[in-house]
């Protein structure tokens, strides 16, 4: 390597780590940013499914009183 070649390395070395330094770091908030919207999105899928579950339940219990209530009159 040349002495030339070695001086520039040495004297651009600083912008060079800083560009890649903030090219890494660009990429990990990125990354970040859509791995907490993903985060979010199964949050409230667990969300509704929780509440699609108490729904059903209750619509059960709903509908085993309206049959034994329709029982009883029936009878």
């Amino acid at each position: 390597m040349s002495k030339d070649l070695h001086d520039l390395m040495i004297a651009f070395a600083p912008y060079i780590a800083a560009i890649i330094s903030a090219g890494i770091a660009y990429l990990s908030y990125r990354e970040s940013k859509r791995k907490t919207k993903h985060d979010e999105l199964g949050d409230l899928v667990d969300r509704y499914a929780a509440d699609n579950d108490r729904l059903r339940k209750e619509n059960s219990e709903l509908q085993d009183e309206l049959e034994k209530e329709r029982n009883s009159n029936g009878k």
